[in-house]
């Protein structure tokens, strides 16, 4: 079910209602999913108290939610998303909502579907509305409430060569790196946030810690956000190795800071051409869990859960 509502301030609003999850995408300024809940539950997305409902803003807002950001970071990212959107419905269970030209000479087109799964589909579309090449990418950004511990799958632990067990045949790729980590000049990795262990890194939030921020070469396509209560967000996207990436080939970052804790995905960084359209696809899901997903066996068994995605 798609309603226009109130929400947070905002008058217009549009939600997106399944059997037991819902979403709600801001009209009044965006594009932006402020909320993602189950019915009558809590929002697994910060939301920015002093921000809500506020537009025709003269600087950049965060405000929470969901959000489509342009890579690598400059200007152009903040390009200002305080004012209304248009929207479409594309069927009982799908909207499409488009941002007026921006003067950096994109638009952002945001569509939304809600499957039959309550597996969310966001398709990211970036255009090129001016004369000129744009040397830039879709960067969106999901602002979880802080809190919680994310979950980052992790390629394949093995042992070194040397060290393999009498039998076991031994091929180029076993002396070869597997996993890619990079670092910001505020990421310190010995204040305690971050955690690895054989399949996963875990990152928590922690009370009063300043910035950090990661990010990683991450084929595995699912990550996960455990926070208070049972419900955890799940979002996926897809890496291609043929192609170059922001950030020295990050299609994933994490930055967390003392009021949000946010997980990214990147698309490739490929020029854009005039007329051109770039798409960058996430899926989401939110289950029920009361399992702590700190532990590796708990971890294991939810990522096993997750539908999946082509």
């Amino acid at each position: 079910m798609i309603q226009e509502i109130p929400y947070a301030g905002w008058k217009r609003n549009l939600r997106l209602q399944g059997r037991t999850t819902e979403l709600v995408i801001t009209l009044d300024v965006g594009p932006r999913v402020i909320r993602y809940a189950f019915q009558d539950g809590q929002n697994v997305f910060v939301e920015m108290p002093a921000q809500l409902g506020g537009s025709g803003e003269k600087s950049w807002m965060i405000r929470g939610g969901h959000r489509f950001w342009t890579a690598p970071e400059a200007d152009h990212s903040y390009d200002l998303d305080n004012g209304p959107v248009d929207y479409k419905k594309l069927g009982d269970n799908a909207v499409e909502v488009v941002q007026p030209a921006s003067s950096f000479g994109f638009q952002k087109t945001l569509r939304v579907e809600l499957l039959e799964d309550e597996t969310v589909r966001l398709t990211h579309l970036l255009t090129n509305v001016g004369a000129t090449l744009l040397d830039l990418s879709p960067w969106t950004l999901t602002v979880m409430a802080p809190g919680g511990t994310a979950l980052i799958p992790q390629p394949r632990l093995d042992l070194h060569p040397s060290e393999f067990p009498e039998g076991r045949q031994t091929e180029p790729v076993d002396f070869l790196p597997n996993r890619e980590l990079v670092l910001w000049p505020f990421t310190d990795l010995t204040d305690g946030r971050f955690a690895f262990s054989e399949n996963f890194l875990r990152v928590s939030w922690q009370a009063g810690r300043p910035a950090t921020k990661i990010g990683l070469k991450l084929p595995t396509g699912w990550v996960a956000y455990q926070n208070k209560g049972d419900a955890v967000f799940a979002k996926h996207f897809s890496y291609d190795p043929a192609l170059p990436y922001p950030d020295r080939g990050s299609n994933f970052e994490l930055f967390t800071n003392i009021d949000i804790f946010e997980l990214e995905s990147l698309a490739p960084a490929l020029p854009l051409q005039p007329g051109a359209t770039v798409g960058h696809v996430e899926h989401w899901a939110l289950r029920k869990s009361t399992a702590d997903l700190r532990a590796e066996g708990a971890a294991n068994d939810f990522f096993a859960q997750l539908p999946s995605v082509s």
